[in-house]
């Protein structure tokens, strides 16, 4: 009799030893389900670089999937608080996992989205870990929607004054924003933390679509809030296999066609000088 060792293995509760940022991890396999830590290598070159111009010692992650930034924050520094905002409760159990397998102090996961509104919204990816997944599919970059195993889950969201006073007060140093779509939306809702802390502000803004004048204006409007809030935005230019180069001042966002350009550093005016040595 033929046994298929893959499918057997899918059940099966193991970690798989890794090094990451020269530092030896474990990566759960929990249903066949694992985090990947190869992916965007320039943001754990960016983290390091900022780490080591000005020592961060608070990080949201609004948007954590699976662990991919946490496993980055973490093997930079342990002492870093690190505080994840996570909708798809399915991501729970594996975070969790992920942190106590790694002994990781100082670590937070919570079981819902950042939103300028408590609500509750459709959750909607190619499958039940996709970290493209989006509450406003319209404005990310979602395909196949008719896929096999396209999913659409409940989901919890807050505002920020909802939640705050369940957070501590420190000071947050980086905020990182990948929401597929609703960035506007969460920079609208920890606009009061944006004007206390003035954190740096990782935000992925994807391509843009010439046929939706949705996005355009949206991308506007994004826009302008921004520079309400006194920030400029950098792209985050990459040089050969996705390794950070420099950060290049722009004026408008979205209005590019490639993913290449969808990751961005939004700095306060107030701190660019701090960090002139990684602009181009």
């Amino acid at each position: 009799m033929r046994i298929n060792i893959l499918s057997k293995l899918s059940f099966l509760n193991i970690s798989i030893p890794r090094f990451y940022n020269n530092v030896l991890i474990k990566i759960p396999l929990l249903g066949g389900n694992k985090v990947g830590i190869s992916n965007e290598p320039w943001m754990s070159d960016v983290l390091q670089e900022i780490h080591s111009i000005k020592k961060i010692n608070k990080f949201y992650d609004i948007g954590a999937n699976m662990g991919q930034t946490l496993i980055k924050v973490k093997t930079i520094d342990n002492s870093i608080h690190y505080h994840a905002f996570e909708p798809n409760y399915l991501c729970m159990p594996y975070l969790e996992k992920l942190i106590k397998i790694n002994n990781w102090k100082n670590t937070y996961i919570y079981p819902f989205g950042l939103f300028d509104k408590d609500s509750i919204h459709l959750l909607e990816g190619q499958n039940d870990f996709d970290k493209c997944s989006s509450i406003l599919p319209e404005y990310s970059d979602i395909k196949h929607f008719d896929a096999k195993n396209y999913t659409k889950k409940i989901t919890s969201f807050y505002s920020y004054e909802t939640i705050k006073n369940f957070l501590d007060s420190d000071e947050v140093d980086i905020i990182k924003i990948d929401t597929e779509g609703s960035e506007l939306e969460v920079i609208k809702t920890i606009k009061s933390l944006i004007k206390k802390d003035t954190p740096l502000i990782f935000m992925e803004i994807l391509p843009f679509k010439k046929d939706n004048e949705n996005v355009i204006l949206r991308n506007q409007e994004l826009m302008a809030y921004i520079k309400e809030l006194n920030y400029i935005p950098y792209r985050i230019n990459k040089k050969l296999k996705q390794r950070f180069l420099n950060l290049e001042k722009i004026d408008s966002v979205g209005d590019h066609s490639s993913m290449i350009y969808v990751d961005h550093l939004l700095i306060p005016s107030s701190k660019v000088n701090i960090y002139k040595d990684l602009i181009v």
